[in-house]
């Protein structure tokens, strides 16, 4: 799975906006550190049964030009003292190939608007009333690759966005498994498990005629106590006609402007296997 959705800052908040929009929502980034070189990667070793679900779930993706779904997720995070408690958000996600991409989340510990209307993103924190936006690239997946690279940001399960998601999610794979079926909730699912170097992570894919993901379990083995991000979707619609000024973002009377800081910490390569 892409480095650009799979590695969380200690916090678990965006490392790099200034204080009126640290809060903003749980982020996952990219590695800290670059990786050491390492000898050429070797074909991962995915199973067939699984590498064929994936590959029809991520065609189904693929194929359609605007997409919605909606996403419980939950987050774990330590205390001090070892313990583990776990934080939750409520997203709303809402797409249009090739440049427009929006997300609503109200959670826990944070809320968030976020818009990309093909030419520029914005990050809106309802509870601050504050928001940063800047010049972005033509296209979500240009634009998701700036953040991480420029920023140091980026948007929860972003894999699913980009034009290609098998190849993202496949990126950093070591190993794939056909683990049998599954349920989330009342829904049949085959479960799919994956590894890699940092991180591990499950997939719940619909046996309907629709190849929906339905959960997703990410384990960052590069942290302590192997925290986890578990994300339930639904609501998934594959012709979603949304208008243009739902990936437009016009700031509250009472809203105060930010600037994004451009990230201090040396931008990671994905790791490879």
């Amino acid at each position: 799975m892409n480095d650009r959705v799979l590695h969380m800052t200690r916090s678990h908040v965006f490392p790099t906006l200034i204080c009126a929009l640290v809060a903003a929502m749980p982020a996952m980034t990219r590695a800290q550190q670059a990786p050491a070189p390492t000898a050429p990667p070797a074909a991962a070793a995915i199973d067939p049964k699984a590498d064929e679900v994936l590959k029809k779930m991520s065609a189904t993706l693929k194929a359609s030009k605007s997409f919605s779904f909606s996403a419980h997720a939950i987050v774990d995070q330590a205390t001090p003292d070892g313990q583990k408690i776990q934080y939750a958000k409520n997203q709303k996600v809402q797409l249009r190939r090739p440049d427009k991409l929006a997300a609503d989340v109200v959670g826990d510990l944070d809320d968030l608007q976020f818009r990309y209307d093909g030419k520029r993103v914005t990050l809106f924190n309802p509870r601050t009333r504050s928001y940063g936006s800047a010049d972005a690239p033509a296209t979500i997946e240009d634009m998701l690759d700036m953040l991480a690279q420029k920023y140091g940001m980026v948007v929860p399960l972003a894999d699913l966005a980009f034009s290609d998601p098998y190849k993202c999610l496949t990126e950093n794979v070591r190993s794939g498994q056909y683990i049998g079926s599954g349920y989330v909730g009342d829904t049949k699912c085959d479960h799919l498990a994956f590894r890699g170097g940092a991180v591990d992570w499950q997939i719940w894919i619909d046996q309907g005629d629709k190849p929906f993901p339905l959960k997703i379990v990410i384990t960052f083995k590069d942290s302590p106590g192997y925290p986890q991000y578990t994300a339930f979707l639904s609501d998934w619609n594959l012709d979603a006609q949304a208008p243009d000024s739902a990936f437009e973002f016009s700031p509250p009377a009472d809203a105060k402007k930010v600037e994004f800081a451009p990230t201090t910490r040396p931008f990671a390569a994905p790791e490879k296997p």
